[in-house]
């Protein structure tokens, strides 16, 4: 099997470790090891953005709850080893739905919109902390403002959960995928 030229494969211990050279840091290419996957279990690995058959689609959402429910359970029991088990587990089948959905050549720059949209959350001024504390009170949620590396974040009381500023910017994934749309 040739693989692309910027993925290499170690051997260790007897066991087949995956990695992208083209990164700066020693980080596993996951994409790249479930797509050897892929193909050595004859497993679809899509080139184009697209959505596969019901019955594909089915399986995917059934495995990644499979796995969902096994780390819910791991947290209830404890288990640090079981919840590792369970997130790399969560790993490999998201990176399977990537390779089955087509997504995989477009993946990076996605994940990097989302990041970019997430990061958008952040205020950049207390005055803007301010007006989205204003927001959600005049929607009835309590929310209080943290300073965190220059940057004024906002939380929803009690549980923490991070807020959107009001210069939230949402992910634009459909212009990256027009071409498939």
């Amino acid at each position: 099997m040739k693989l692309p030229e910027n993925v290499s494969i170690r051997i260790y211990n007897n066991d087949y470790i995956c990695g992208n050279l083209q990164r700066m840091k020693r980080e596993t290419d996951y994409i790249a090891c479930v797509e050897q996957f892929h193909k050595t279990f004859n497993q679809p690995v899509l080139e184009t953005p697209q959505i596969p058959d019901e019955k594909r689609c089915e399986l995917r959402v059934r495995l990644l709850q499979e796995e969902l429910d096994e780390f819910k359970e791991a947290i209830a029991n404890n288990d640090l080893v079981e919840v590792a088990d369970a997130l790399s587990d969560i790993m490999y089948v998201l990176s399977g739905a990537i390779i089955e959905f087509g997504l995989k050549d477009q993946f990076e720059t996605l994940f990097n919109e989302v990041q970019r949209s997430n990061m958008s959350k952040a205020c950049n001024s207390m005055d803007i902390a301010e007006k989205t504390v204003a927001h959600y009170k005049a929607q009835g949620t309590a929310s209080e403002i943290r300073e965190s590396n220059g940057k004024f974040n906002v939380y929803r009381k009690p549980d923490n959960k991070v807020l959107k500023s009001v210069e939230y910017s949402p992910a634009d994934l459909k212009t990256i995928l027009k071409d498939y749309l």
